[in-house]
């Protein structure tokens, strides 16, 4: 392995509701990298003829992380106790911090539902750091269109958070992080990507072949990024292939964690059971 990629897991394949997913993280092997706790690549063809509250995942409460959501294919509606009902396209990223508490469901378009076809998407689930846990929840959507978007060197970047070759990501995060989707279908272009030494995260492949720092990776595997002395990490494209990557400052803060709540201690993620069922966190009713 190079410096920074310290190793490479094969994501599970799990059944969520029904639904069979990958899931690389976390992994027997590994609890969280940094701030990021959680990736889950859906990806499915919808027959058609159905009610949009028949499919996806219906209402249910979150607390103390940021759900994120990126589709690749198809289109997500988003709605939530806020009152919010959106629909995110192809290309498009939604990004909740759930902060003190929200209830929200996830569910293919109406339009979706009804004619079918193809929906990909990774949803990933970001620690919110403890002095923000219990701030006012929010929901910023990043349609395709103003996602900054470049080429660089024949692998294109479009980047849903943080800074990169001068390019800043308008979504607000609570943490240092780069979050960004990368694609190349020209075997041998070489990008470097930057990643300061004491930062960690994961490049997750969707599918293809790539090499980073000279290791082999392919779809449905996980590269983990550890701190180390170089700057960058150097990707390769093998043959045609999307990642998503996830990069930033280690948060050091106890984790505890029940289902959709995300807290510092036991006692937290109690309150925020009681809290939810004392409807404290809104309601949502489809």
């Amino acid at each position: 392995m190079s410096n920074r990629i310290s190793h490479i897991i094969n994501a599970q394949r799990v059944n969520m509701g029904g639904n069979w997913i990958e899931q690389p993280l976390p992994h027997p092997s590994l609890e969280r990298v940094g701030p990021f706790l959680l990736i889950h690549h859906w990806q499915d063809v919808l027959p058609g003829k159905q009610a949009s509250d028949e499919v996806g995942v219906g209402p249910h409460p979150h607390r103390g992380f940021s759900p994120v959501t990126c589709i690749y294919s198809g289109s997500l509606r988003h709605r939530d106790s806020l009152g919010t009902d959106h629909v995110v396209y192809a290309g498009g990223t939604q990004w909740m911090d759930s902060g003190a508490g929200i209830v929200h469901s996830e569910r293919p378009s109406d339009e979706l539902a009804e004619q079918g076809g193809l929906l990909e998407m990774i949803q990933f689930w970001i620690n919110t750091p403890k002095a923000h846990k219990l701030d006012a929840p929010r929901y910023q959507p990043l349609p395709k269109e103003s996602t900054p978007t470049w080429d660089d060197n024949g692998w294109q970047i479009g980047l849903i958070q943080g800074m990169w070759d001068g390019q800043h990501a308008p979504i607000e995060a609570h943490h240092p992080m780069r979050i960004a989707n990368l694609s190349s279908d020209q075997p041998g272009a070489t990008v470097r990507i930057p990643v300061p030494q004491d930062w960690v995260g994961v490049l997750y492949v969707l599918d293809g072949n790539a090499a980073l720092d000279g290791q082999a990776i392919t779809g449905r595997q996980m590269a983990v990024v550890a701190a180390g002395a170089t700057e960058s990490i150097e990707l390769v494209c093998t043959d045609a292939v999307r990642m998503l990557l996830l990069t930033g400052a280690e948060l050091h803060e106890p984790v505890f964690s029940h289902g959709p709540f995300v807290m510092n201690t036991i006692e937290e993620v109690q309150q925020a059971i009681f809290d939810y069922h004392d409807g404290k966190m809104g309601m949502l009713v489809e």
